[in-house]
């Protein structure tokens, strides 16, 4: 039987709220959902556009069946949507004081900013609104200026900070409402945080809460013999420019011409595909450096297993974006790889300089070969700081310690506090 405060727990409601559910690249926003759910609290999922090809990576948590579209259901004709909005006035007149001000927080008038309201306000009695993304806050920032009831919480992840947001949004007071009507803002490092404080995000309302690793599942497996010669470097994410490819594929180049014998494992798909296949293809790395597509989070768990040491040359993009946690590089270190790292955006929060791993400068690849080179030459300083990435991914960001600091927002906030 549940006790007193599980049952409290179970009768609150967290309503989250994401963009395109559920993605491939994003299962922390997943692990976030079950967060919630093993806290004890009941949830739904409110998003624009459900991915019926990526439904397995939510059916083991029977997430589906908590799944809104957030549709409107505004008529496509104009007659239809201007009957429609008169019923709905009626349906709703008690509550015309909080509708007018909701209209007067909008440029010019609209007919849909009824249907948004309508839509919203059978949400008005659950505790907690968690938004993942700060583009996704609209019209949460609105509604709650206006006497929306739930707390709203908002978790940056990085993109979303940089204006103008996807090359188009620009920064004409876009956050405001957000930062002074908003109840949390959450972001997953320093670097971040910084970053939406020059937004003028007050610091009262901000956290840092990383994204956590699972420690459970990945873990050192010692029983996956290395039988191989060449040293194995691995890194893992999305082929995108801020990844940074291009500089692994050169410091395997170099480190070959040097004489050490080593080789290059790349797993994720996108964009910059081609361009590092032109690389591999102008070094002749063809039997040294492998392309493996997407995989699953078992398949990189058996990847990181079977390799020696972790790359991340993450680099701004024009934009001045950088990368702004790296969870594959705590996940690489909690399975026992010491990592070597360019210091980009909030990627050195994610080690121990010097003892899980190394940093080295931006655009670096010098420093990278060298600290390559070190863990090479000295066995026994590989082994300690295999010991010591184990050691630092579990004390500072395993799952568990991460959902107790959610545990102790979603129960504040949830009871008022």
């Amino acid at each position: 039987m549940l006790n007193k405060n599980q049952n409290s727990i179970k009768n609150k409601k967290i309503v989250f709220k994401i963009p395109e559910f559920p993605h491939v690249s994003e299962t922390f926003l997943v692990a976030q959902i079950v967060t919630a759910i093993n806290l004890g609290y009941n949830i739904k999922i409110i998003t624009r556009k459900l991915i019926s090809n990526n439904i397995s990576l939510i059916e083991k948590y029977q997430l589906l069946d908590k799944v809104i579209i957030e549709d409107y259901k505004i008529p496509s004709k104009k007659f239809d949507r201007a009957l429609k909005w008169i019923l709905l006035l009626i349906i709703n007149f008690k509550d015309v004081y909080y509708v007018i001000k909701y209209y007067r927080e909008h440029p010019k008038f609209s007919l849909s900013w009824l249907y948004q309201w309508v839509f919203y306000k059978q949400f008005n009695n659950v505790s907690i609104f968690h938004v993942q993304y700060g583009t996704n806050s609209k019209p949460l920032d609105i509604l709650k200026k206006t006497g929306f009831k739930p707390a709203v919480i908002v978790t940056f992840h990085g993109h979303d900070a940089f204006f103008p947001i996807n090359g188009f949004i620009p920064n004409n007071g876009y956050y405001d409402n957000l930062f002074k009507y908003g109840n949390l803002i959450t972001v997953n490092t320093p670097y971040l945080a910084d970053k939406i404080i020059e937004l003028g995000c007050p610091k009262d309302i901000l956290s840092i809460i990383p994204v956590g690793v699972d420690i459970g599942f990945f873990y050192p497996n010692t029983e996956v013999k290395k039988n191989h010669k060449a040293l194995k470097l691995i890194t893992v994410g999305r082929l995108d420019k801020v990844k940074g490819h291009h500089f692994c594929v050169e410091a395997v180049h170099q480190l070959i011409n040097k004489g050490t014998d080593v080789t290059l494992t790349i797993i994720g798909d996108g964009s910059e595909r081609e361009s590092i296949e032109t690389l591999i293809a102008k070094y002749q790395l063809g039997e040294k450096v492998f392309m493996e597509g997407k995989k699953s989070q078992r398949e990189v768990r058996q990847a990181l297993w079977e390799h020696d040491i972790y790359l991340l040359a993450t680099v701004a993009l024009s934009d001045g974006r950088r990368e702004t946690q790296g969870l594959a590089t705590l996940e690489a270190q909690a399975c026992g790889l010491p990592v070597v790292v360019f210091d980009s955006g909030g990627v050195k929060y994610t080690l121990e300089d010097g003892i899980s791993g190394f940093v080295c400068d931006e655009y670096d690849i010098d420093c990278m070969i060298s600290k390559v080179k070190i863990l090479v030459d000295d066995f026994d300083k590989y082994k300690q700081m295999s010991n010591e990435a184990v050691a630092f991914a579990n004390k500072n960001f395993s799952q568990q310690l991460i959902d107790s600091k959610w545990k102790t927002i979603y129960s504040n906030l949830s009871n008022g506090k």
